[in-house]
């Protein structure tokens, strides 16, 4: 409970100060005109709340004034902000044409656009697709709109696919970095970071800070990705100036990989990233181009943010975040001038409701769902999986508690639509299920999912969130150890964790301290493979001649094939292992996920029998290294006539790891959903009990002040209760429900 609080009370002082510094969707509409001044090589837009100066052939912002301040002077390389790809190797604007396309002097005084096109210059080293980058400034506006186009005319040859991004080297009097309430913190300065040293026998990303707030710590880029799907905005802050500067993002559809799509954000120096099409962690890599394709893809607009706030950085975290919100709610913005930007009258809506259907598990709940549509797009593989997918444009929203979704600002389209969450394992995909068009709403009702299964349920492990978050660690991943200590990495602590494995009892375990986020294999450090054994207890021996399964669901999976043996028995084919596909080198990059994947192994069900069981998961190396690794995402035994196992209990339908940590006493299935979330009014409490009986709902501030406190009378099963918030104050509350033994918990977040 304690370390929970802790974790907590960051969260919870990111929220404190919920401030509306901008007017969303393009500034306030009052102060000084905006301006454009030609330098020559260089142009200059001034709102008189920000100016900032472009050099024209490389289409870079050299500076950036807000406060008095150049938000860039004195950053890494001088600082700047700039974009680069490498496709097919690294490469930046440069030779570009500067056309002003909205002139200031010509709409009194409200807007300055100006675009920067370089076009393929028919080299075979260089990629083939145009490149225009756009700079918006509305008057009031607090911060610089920013967008691209990538186009790849039908006349080109193949281009390779690659990354793309837009980098930023901010001043070094920003010394506070915010990526969420985990990673949220001071961090070391650019001096310390320039005299730290290698880390022998790790990534070349890893350093050893000697100096300052971090020194004798392990310092890697990879420490502060976050998914784009979850995370609205990311930066940094000054403690001296109290001033912040902020990536924002207003939409996610242009990103790839759909949105567990994961990326690097922010990292020392310090630095500042959006990686507009990112291939980290095995996603989002489906980007090549054929001969002959006509494609065209835009992205953004999104808002270099900048505030400031007495506060310091978490009241600056906090209006950044408000920002991002407002941002979301005004898009598309209807300004930019690039005609492929299509605006509202262009998109239409999708709505409909989540229903699984799985007669195994009648209680199952389409609440917090990921629903996604996308269009799908040309492949020069042939690849059918939206993880891997960067040329088309994604939309993607939360089901609501009943499994209700709204997908607004769609584009047009034949469209599929996928979902995955907690309340089912695997992945629902409908391949042109439905056709959008502008201005409509495609209202598909009842979207039914009957998940794959080989038979009922007998016990499960974990949560199909697709992530490792619920399991040891799954909350201080990215953390390092202190020198002396060689292990640069907590996934490094395994062997001395975990000194005989991992040996779990369905039923009195707990995932959150018995169960590694990663299976293992460094064979520097041991000598066998890694066993991980899951002990269990029938009631009855399965139905003669069934057939049972181990279902695995993979959060990541590197250089591994996965050996399953059921009471000894390998039932794994090939019996050397399977590798699950879609590898990605999550746990060296620092993540609790990478690609998702998930393979079900079957085998008779008389391997099974009444009384004490066991099933082992090994690995071997396959990729011809030292080590290789596993993150289970979610793992459960199926098998018909058994009836549960003794003491087992199914969570993955009620509790998501987003929303809800479940602490004390849990002998059944448990789980808390709030909705909405965000809530301005009224808000509805649902929460699981097999028991019932009198249960207390308090709602405690950020201080730990109770502000409402009501009693239920909870029935077994499914309840739901209404909470009126509209009294209090802006920022984040915590929803208890203590119900017999069972205390759960519920971040709110008050607008």
């Amino acid at each position: 409970m304690k370390n929970f609080l802790c974790l907590l009370s960051i969260a919870l002082a990111c929220f404190t100060f919920n401030t509306f510094a901008n007017v969303p969707g393009g500034g306030t509409g009052t102060g000084p005109n905006v301006t454009v001044t030609d330098n020559g090589s260089t142009v200059t837009l001034n709102n008189g709340i920000v100016s900032f100066t472009v050099t024209k052939s490389s289409a870079e912002i050299t500076a950036l004034d807000y406060k008095g301040l150049n938000l860039l002077s004195g950053g890494y390389n001088g600082g700047a902000i700039y974009w680069s790809w490498n496709m097919p190797s690294y490469q930046n604007p440069s030779g570009c044409a500067y056309t002003l396309t909205a002139d200031p002097a010509h709409n009194g005084g409200n807007y300055a656009e100006i675009k920067l096109h370089m076009p393929w210059d028919r080299s075979s080293s260089t990629a083939a697709m145009d490149v225009d980058i756009y700079y918006s400034l509305p008057r009031g506006a607090q911060g610089v709109y920013v967008s691209a186009m990538l186009d790849h005319p039908s006349s080109y040859p193949f281009n390779p696919g690659g990354e793309w991004r837009m980098a930023s080297y901010p001043s070094p009097i920003f010394d506070w970095l915010s990526v969420d309430a985990l990673r949220n913190k001071q961090v070391a300065s650019l001096a310390d970071w320039q005299s730290s040293t290698a880390v022998t026998g790790a990534p070349k990303e890893v350093r050893l800070l000697h100096t300052g707030i971090d020194a004798n710590k392990y310092e890697c880029k990879y420490d502060y990705s976050a998914d784009l799907g979850i995370t609205d905005v990311w930066g940094w802050s000054s403690t001296s100036k109290n001033i912040g500067i902020w990536v924002t993002a207003p939409s996610k559809e242009y990103y790839n990989g759909g949105p567990m799509k994961r990326e690097l954000l922010c990292h020392n120096s310090p630095t500042m990233l959006n990686m507009l099409n990112g291939e980290h962690y095995g996603m989002g890599n489906d980007f090549s181009m054929a001969a002959g394709e006509n494609f065209k893809k835009v992205y953004g607009p999104f808002l270099i943010y900048c505030n400031s706030n007495s506060g310091g950085p978490n009241a600056l975290y906090a209006d950044a975040l408000a920002q991002a919100k407002t941002e979301q709610g005004a898009w598309p913005y209807n300004w930019l001038t690039n005609t492929n930007y299509i605006k509202q009258s262009g998109r239409g809506t999708v709505t409909g409701k989540l229903v699984i259907s799985d007669p195994t598990e009648p209680t199952a709940s389409a609440a917090n769902m990921w629903v996604g549509v996308a269009v799908t797009p040309q492949s020069t593989t042939g690849n059918t999986d939206f993880q891997f997918w960067a040329k088309n444009y994604q939309f993607w929203v939360k089901t609501d508690g009943s499994g209700n979704f709204t997908i607004p600002h769609v584009l047009p389209g034949k469209y599929n639509i996928y979902a995955f969450g907690p309340g089912a394992a695997g992945t629902m995909e409908k391949l042109n299920y439905f056709t959008l068009t502008a201005g409509a709403t495609a209202a598909l009702g009842n979207v039914s999912w009957t998940p794959t299964r080989t038979a009922p349920t007998v016990w499960s492990i974990g949560i199909p969130d697709r992530t490792s978050g619920e399991f040891k660690h799954g909350t201080d991943w990215w953390k390092s150890n202190t020198f002396p200590d060689t292990r640069w990495g907590i996934f490094m602590n395994y062997t001395a964790e975990f000194p005989n494995g991992v040996n779990y009892t369905i039923g009195t375990s707990n995932p959150r301290t018995d169960w590694n986020f990663v299976q293992y294999w460094d064979k520097n450090l041991q000598s066998t493979t890694p066993d991980w054994k899951v002990n269990f207890t029938l009631n009855a021996a399965p139905t003669s001649g069934s057939t049972a399964a181990v279902y695995a669901a993979f959060a990541a999976t590197f250089d591994a094939a996965v050996i399953v043996t059921v009471n000894g028995t390998n039932i794994t084919n090939p019996s050397t292992g399977v590798a699950p596909p879609n590898a990605s080198d999550a746990t060296i990059r620092k993540a609790i996920h990478g690609a998702f994947s998930d393979y079900r192994f079957t085998f008779p069900a008389n391997l099974l029998h009444k009384g004490a069981n066991v099933i082992s998961f090994t690995e071997r190396i396959a990729g011809g290294g030292n080590s290789g690794d596993v993150q289970f995402d979610y793992v459960r035994l199926e098998a018909e006539g058994t009836g549960k196992a003794a003491g087992a209990f199914s969570s993955f339908n009620t509790i998501n790891r987003d929303t809800a940590i479940v602490l004390g006493s849990v002998t059944t299935s448990t789980g808390i959903t709030v909705y909405p979330n965000p809530a301005s009014s009224n808000t509805t409490i649902k929460f699981f009990t097999a028991i019932g009986g009198p249960a207390v709902c308090t709602i405690s501030d950020s201080n730990g002040n109770t502000v409402r406190q009501f009693s239920v009378s909870a029935e077994p099963g499914e309840n739901a209760v209404q909470a009126n918030v509209a009294g209090l104050k802006l920022g984040v509350y915590i929803i208890k429900i203590q119900c017999n033994n069972t205390v759960l918990l519920s971040k709110l977040l008050k607008i």
